[in-house]
């Protein structure tokens, strides 16, 4: 176990240090739109914009991902061919759907900014968001390629490089004086446009030959994804719905004190998903040797010290904190700021190696769980957005964080103590 975790702490830890360059370059881009005279609605364009990028790319590419790192490691070692095979089946789908993306946002441009955004000169905007999502969507096909494989250095590569493409893209952006939320966009779609083409030009024979086709790697890949996809389909808009909510009831300018947040309190989230993909292809294998409850202890161990202390910090110097990253205008969202940091630690510290395991063994309770979810923070949010704004949508986050953190860990635990007491029996 020691191994595993020293490498999980190293990978996680360059990542970190790429999370903290675009950190870095997303809160000077905040700060900056922050002192134009439209850059309130600006930053909430910009906070939509990037979060229907990621929920596109996690509804569409976390059941595909998860697919390839289930099926790859067990298989690689002794018949290669078929293990490239069950990549190839998920990469097509994921091409394919990157494709109808791309078109659908050029189809619906109009409507959504009209709806959600409440003018239509932003539909320039939301092509440019689902051009940057198609292509960020074929690039993670590469990355679960490399973690199935734990090809960690290949990994690392690709990050470096489209973090360094963003920030690079971004500072050229603000130093000519032309940073604006579309331009911005443009800058994120590139990127993940030179970093595809890096990736397949890295990527070896077996892997650039998307045209070869298997009908029974498909048909594997489908027997998994259609329980596992709605399931994670749902929770991908769950977890944006307090965004695009806002946007639509309160605004776009409401939106961007709450969004100018994002960056701040994603941080931790990200760091323990750099970690939980170096974990998540043991975690299935440890579960059938009732190892899975010690890694899960190990790393709770770890986090719920980490959660605390950060909780802390927050709470007492929260206003210094927003003031010195995305600039004094923004400190209105102070105590906004505080709750929705309580909610991702609190998350942080239980969850992650619970729902991987559930996610993983258990995909039709994880479509129910899900749809928990989304029942939790759809109500909520309609009952106290309209009157309360961020405040409202920050109360909605939190009370489904909780509420479903006790429950995936509930059927974790339960399933996971039971399969080790039947294991000793």
């Amino acid at each position: 176990m020691s191994p595993l975790l020293g490498r999980t702490a190293v990978v996680s830890g360059i990542r970190i240090f790429y999370l903290g360059l675009w950190f870095v370059a997303i809160t000077v881009a905040y700060r900056h739109l922050g002192t134009l005279p439209d850059g309130v609605a600006q930053v909430g364009l910009l906070t939509f914009a990037l979060a229907s990028i990621k929920m596109v790319t996690t509804a569409l590419g976390d059941p595909l991902d998860l697919d390839v790192v289930r099926r790859v490691p067990p298989i690689l070692a002794a018949d290669p061919h078929r293990a490239a095979q069950a990549w190839r089946a998920a990469q097509q789908i994921r091409t394919g759907l990157a494709a109808a993306v791309f078109a659908l946002s050029l189809l619906l441009a109009v409507p959504i900014a009209r709806f959600f955004l409440h003018d239509r000169a932003w539909a320039t905007a939301v092509v440019l968001a689902g051009g940057a999502a198609a292509f960020e969507f074929v690039y993670r096909g590469y990355l679960a390629d490399c973690q199935s494989r734990e090809r960690f250095d290949r990994l690392l590569l690709l990050e470096g490089a489209l973090q360094g493409f963003r920030v690079v893209s971004v500072a050229a952006l603000l130093v000519g004086g032309a940073l604006t939320a579309s331009s911005f966009l443009a800058a994120y779609l590139l990127s993940a446009l030179c970093v595809c083409l890096m990736a397949f030009v890295l990527s070896d024979a077996a892997r650039r030959r998307l045209f070869t086709f298997s009908a029974e790697a498909s048909l594997e890949t489908w027997r998994y994804v259609r329980w596992v996809a709605p399931a994670l389909m749902v929770s991908a808009v769950v977890e944006r719905l307090d965004i695009f909510l806002l946007t639509s009831l309160r605004g776009p300018a409401e939106a961007g004190f709450y969004g100018a947040l994002l960056p701040l309190l994603l941080v931790p989230e990200m760091v323990m998903g750099f970690a939980m993909v170096v974990l998540q292809p043991r975690v299935a294998d440890l579960a059938k040797h009732g190892g899975a409850l010690e890694l899960w202890s190990s790393v709770c161990r770890l986090t719920v010290p980490l959660a605390a202390i950060a909780s802390l910090v927050v709470f007492l110097f929260a206003e210094p904190l927003i003031r010195m990253t995305i600039g004094p205008a923004y400190l209105q969202s102070v105590p906004v700021f505080k709750l929705l940091f309580v909610a991702v630690m609190c998350w942080v510290a239980f969850v992650p190696v619970a729902l991987s395991f559930v996610v993983m063994t258990q995909p039709r309770a994880t479509l129910a769980i899900c749809l928990f979810q989304a029942v939790i923070v759809g109500t909520a949010g309609f009952l106290l957005i309209p009157a309360y704004g961020a405040t409202g949508a920050a109360v909605s986050v939190f009370v489904m964080r909780l509420l479903t953190g006790v429950v995936i860990c509930g059927a974790a635990y339960h399933r996971l103590r039971g399969g080790f007491l039947e294991g000793r029996a």
